[in-house]
């Protein structure tokens, strides 16, 4: 496969849902509550905070997917995957359930679409403009409409 080195052709923005900003609260609160604990040392307090910036923060910073000539790239948090056009067998909104479990799932929002690679694995992502996506991908993947 020969990869493309440029910048993407087109970027899709990802989706951060309420719940997940309600989880990052709740762990700043967490953290507020143990640093006023009476004889607590401020290492733990520290150390909850760094992990949970280093665990929570990257997934609202780098959360999209790039559309390169040739395959499709999710970046999410740390990680990033990358699915050839020609591997992706099918596009569907995500519903959840048995039948979409994925190797990838890079969706911090239940909206979200379902990408059926079973070669690189399958991927479920969300982002602003999921209609356009699946209709991206189905185009460029050469899929029915």
């Amino acid at each position: 496969m020969r990869i493309y080195k440029g910048n993407p052709e087109l970027v899709f923005r990802g989706r951060v849902a309420p719940w997940y900003g309600a989880l990052s609260g709740a762990l700043c609160a967490a953290v507020a509550v143990l640093a006023l604990q009476p004889g607590m040392t401020p290492l733990v307090p520290a150390a909850l905070l760094v992990v949970g910036a280093f665990v929570l923060w990257p997934v609202v910073v780098r959360n999209r997917v790039e559309l390169y000539p040739d395959r499709l790239e999710i970046v999410f948090g740390w990680s990033r995957t990358i699915i050839p056009y020609d591997h992706v067998r099918d596009v569907r909104r995500l519903e959840g359930g048995f039948g979409q479990a994925t190797m990838h799932n890079c969706a911090a929002s239940m909206d979200g679409v379902f990408i059926d690679a079973p070669t690189d694995g399958d991927a479920a992502v969300s982002v602003i403009g999921n209609d356009n996506l699946m209709r991206e991908l189905r185009r460029r993947a050469d899929l029915p409409q």
